[in-house]
């Protein structure tokens, strides 16, 4: 118990760490070539409804990366540590130790969609240490995470579409 408060007080500071280096805006991104989304693995996500936010704003289906988030997990199959992460991704000292992890925060993705609503520190961290040149996410989570920020719900995915898609277009993104 007490390993796991070191552990959260250690990944707390590594995203303030993050945050403090972090420069906000659109680090010029000419057009949307590849996009990341980071999902609460808990909630009931439709993976479909993201790959049709990746069609609709022009991203090829194999330049799209989703992870999850799972907070109660067993041992990772290999096969889903690709598409999973959890609390032994990470080390006493808030490090990332998973592999597939590590390639995905270390990646310059286009765009990161922090796809939840609920403040995990396990999301947040991963979303600030991401290397993602423009973050997306919702109001209910750490707003200095984010370039912009969404006031719309992971239930209401038409509506958080229509508003990306909106936002993106006056940023000329897309």
């Amino acid at each position: 118990m007490i390993l796991k408060g070191l552990k959260r007080n250690a990944i707390r500071k590594n995203i303030e760490a993050h945050l403090g280096k972090r420069q906000a805006g659109s680090q010029s991104i000419s057009s949307l070539k590849t996009l990341a989304v980071l999902i609460d693995a808990s909630q009931s996500i439709n993976i479909v409804s993201l790959l049709k936010l990746a069609n609709e704003l022009g991203v090829e289906s194999e330049r799209l990366k989703v992870i999850g988030y799972k907070e109660n997990q067993k041992e990772l199959d290999e096969d889903e540590e690709a598409a999973y992460y959890g609390n032994k991704s990470f080390g006493v000292s808030g490090v990332i130790k998973s592999k597939s992890l590590k390639e995905f925060v270390n990646e310059d993705y286009d765009v990161l969609i922090n796809f939840y609503e609920e403040d995990l520190i396990e999301l947040n961290y991963v979303a600030a240490a991401s290397k993602a040149k423009f973050k997306v996410g919702f109001s209910t989570v750490d707003n200095r995470i984010n370039d912009l920020i969404i006031g719309a719900t992971t239930n209401d995915t038409n509506l958080f579409i229509a508003e990306l898609k909106k936002y993106l277009k006056i940023l000329q993104i897309i």
